[in-house]
């Protein structure tokens, strides 16, 4: 019998044994790890990239392996908007790329249009398809029975090129589906001033005295913004903020003033405000009398509307307006609007209203004042200020204008049409009688148009639509011909921010499958068409250096200067480094200067609440989800933390109408009806109802528009609501 000793002996020997070879195995990991670690870290880029979703202008860097976005990395250093500050959206801002439902080749329907059936086809089948049928129609309809539409999500370089082939093709029925978005303000602003986008750079609402916030919402659709500037204006420099919304909104909490106007009825208020102003002579007269004019007949129209007229339309109590009018006279304001200006038939009206009383006040051309158009989408400048409109050139001259059309003729080389096109509503009105194709970039609209329903009965009657974009969207499946787009991370270009700053942003990970950049599709279809002598393009330099010789307002925003300065530059940027912080410090963008004051009188909304349909309906927006939701739906973090949506009712109205939290609803409007979860809040006033909008609720709005800026009824319709047994 062996001794104990001899057996713990060999038990042990044999034990260290093993654990030297595990150690040896282990130390090798570790070595090899650590040469793997370096491998990837020498693979790594860094990649400046302009957030892909508002228009705040953020930036950061995509973390680039082989074509592949590993994550991102914060830029605390750059001197642009967030230093180094993202929003949920920011964080999560490449995620979508990844999903499994991009598009990868282009497709042709093979089934009922509508149905989303279709088959995979080459690139030179799909071009040539197109090409076909653009000339087909052209020879039988003329070239005005084809319309286009630009976006919001491409490059400055884009949307461009979308402008160029319409004109090259002999058509001007061209807009982008920001129609719905600041088509009330910028005509508005621009008959006034002569001009509409914001008047100062972001740093200058830190500055101000006052915030008004008025039917809009930054601390859910600009969260950067607000935390950087607005709360700045607030809690260090002691500004005051006033809140005009039907709804309490996440920035509310620091308003010292909050009035709820029913939706629609914002026009009213903005008029007796002006009375006050105006009857109180608490005016700024030396400016309106040297740098306005038109105050008698601004005078005349608004006298009758007073505080307490306008309390009997909006609700919101006469004292109140009298209180907001007088401080917006006596102190520096940013005036910051959005859609709840915009998104109204009566919108004009009130956008001209608001420029009238930030001309009288004097809140215009000087330091710590803000106001003008705040673009929903990263890039919506990229469309409207290359022209992307049915009566304009990319100049910024009207397509009547016959020196201006010369002028571009000669910079082209091509014949362009003289005719006013027509935009996207009537667009859609005119399928099956005008409209005969359509050519969609990047937009949604059977989804994001008012009365989506009808517009996708309207899509139905094309005889052909091609639809490019990154997912098989609502509006793709209608569509005869699909062309697989790269997404904003996967090409290198142009974006524009609310503030007017002009940056690049570059090619950070590969396209899935065959998916190419949209100007590269569109240059490739140029060539198939026999244009191609007008698209030599091989870069998008190339294409930003044609736009600085066709656009003044980007003559010196060179892809040179802003690859040397990321923070680019501020338009109008006529020569490399001179871009422009504050507009019409000395004039307006008039014929003579000065600020055209107009007019206004009451407008009423389009359709009031009634005893079938007793409610208001609005919508909002979500700081987690984005226009339709074709890219945040398909961003994991945030549909996990957005899943659904829901309508929010007032505490007193729920009663009415038996209605708890978490119930399942129905809301009801002329134009149909949804099924949505119940959420029961103080949150929104008394006799509205108000919904998320990147789910269904354009299947409840208006179509109807206003007669001259063609804008939609998206934000005040009647409504009811009733509690559905599950």
């Amino acid at each position: 019998m062996k001794h104990p000793f001899n057996t713990v002996f060999h038990i042990s020997s044999f034990c260290f044994g093993h654990c030297r070879k595990l150690f040896k195995v282990l130390t090798f990991i570790l070595n090899d790890w650590s040469v793997i670690r370096r491998v990837i870290a020498m693979a790594e880029k860094l990649v400046p990239v302009v957030c892909p979703w508002c228009s705040v202008g953020c930036r950061f860097y995509a973390v680039s392996v082989n074509g592949y976005i590993r994550k991102i990395e914060f830029d605390y250093d750059h001197p642009t908007v967030n230093r180094g500050k993202l929003c949920p959206k920011g964080v999560a801002s490449y995620q979508f790329i990844n999903s499994s439902k991009r598009l990868k080749k282009p497709l042709k329907r093979v089934g009922e249009r509508g149905e989303g059936k279709f088959e995979e086809i080459s690139w030179d089948e799909a071009y040539r398809i197109i090409a076909e049928k653009i000339k087909e129609i052209k020879e039988t309809y003329g070239p005005e029975a084809i319309a286009f539409l630009g976006s919001e999500k491409i490059t400055l370089e884009e949307n461009y090129l979308v402008h160029k082939l319409s004109k090259a093709i002999g058509t001007n029925h061209l807009d982008f589906p920001g129609r719905y978005c600041q088509y009330s303000n910028a005509p508005a602003r621009t008959k006034v001033f002569g001009s509409a986008p914001a008047t100062n750079p972001f740093e200058d609402v830190a500055k101000a005295e006052l915030i008004v916030i008025w039917g809009h919402n930054p601390a859910e659709t600009a969260p950067v913004f607000f935390g950087q500037y607005i709360e700045k204006a607030v809690l260090d420099n002691g500004a005051e903020m006033v809140v005009i919304d039907p709804r309490a909104t996440r920035g509310h909490k620091y308003a010292s003033i909050h009035l709820k106007p029913y939706p629609g009825t914002d026009l009213a208020i903005a008029l007796a405000m002006l009375n006050v102003v105006i009857s109180e002579e608490l005016y700024d007269r030396e400016f309106v009398q040297e740098r306005t004019v038109g105050f008698e007949e601004l005078k005349e129209s608004v006298k009758d509307y007073t505080p307490e007229w306008a309390e009997k339309i909006s609700g919101v109590p006469a004292e109140d307006i009298r209180k907001v009018a007088r401080l917006i006279a006596t102190k520096r304001t940013a005036l910051l609007v959005n859609e709840g200006l915009n998104q109204h038939v009566n919108g004009f009206e009130f956008a001209l209203a608001l420029a009238n009383l930030i001309a009288i006040t004097g809140n215009i051309g000087k330091e710590g004042v803000w106001s003008g158009v705040f673009p929903g989408a990263q890039c919506g400048f990229c469309a409207a200020m290359s022209g992307i409109a049915p009566n304009k050139l990319p100049t910024g001259k009207l397509v009547t204008d016959e020196a201006a059309r010369a002028e571009l003729e000669r910079l082209w080389g091509f014949k362009i049409p003289d005719w006013v096109g027509l935009d996207l509503t009537s667009m859609i009105r005119e399928i099956g009688n005008t409209i005969k194709m359509m050519y969609i970039v990047g937009g949604n609209i059977a989804k994001s148009a008012p009365n989506s329903k009808w517009v996708q009965e309207q899509l139905k009657k094309l005889d052909f639509l091609v639809v490019q974009d990154i997912f098989l969207t609502e509006t793709a499946k209608y569509a005869d011909i699909v062309l697989p787009a790269a997404a904003w991370f996967e090409k290198t270009g142009t974006a524009i921010s609310a503030e007017r700053r002009v940056q690049r942003t570059y090619k950070a990970a590969e396209a899935p499958g065959e998916a190419k950049p949209d100007w590269l599709i569109l240059v490739e279809l140029a060539k198939e068409l026999g244009l191609g002598e007008y698209f030599k393009y091989e870069h998008p330099d190339e294409i930003l250096r044609e736009i600085n010789s066709v656009i003044p307002v980007f003559k010196g925003a060179t892809p040179e200067y802003l690859a040397e300065h990321p923070e680019g530059c501020f338009f109008p940027c006529t020569e490399p480094g001179e871009g422009t912080k504050i507009l019409f410090k000395k004039g307006f963008k008039t014929a003579d200067g000065k600020a055209h004051l107009q007019p206004v009188k009451w407008r009423e909304p389009p359709e009031m609440p009634d005893e079938e349909y007793p409610l208001w309906l609005t919508n909002f927006r979500q700081v987690g989800h984005w226009h339709t939701g074709t890219m945040s739906f398909e961003s994991p973090s945030l549909k996990k933390r957005w899943p659904e949506e829901y309508v929010m009712i007032n505490p007193k109205d729920a009663e009415k109408y038996g209605i708890k939290s978490g119930d399942l609803v129905k809301v009801e409007t002329k134009r149909g009806s949804v099924l949505v979860r119940a959420e029961v809040t103080e949150h929104v006033r008394e006799g509205v109802i108000a919904m998320p909008w990147h789910w269904n609720v354009n299947v409840l709005t208006l179509e109807e528009t206003h007669e001259i800026t063609k804008m939609a009824e998206l934000k005040a319709v009647a409504a009811r609501v009733s509690k559905v047994e599950e």
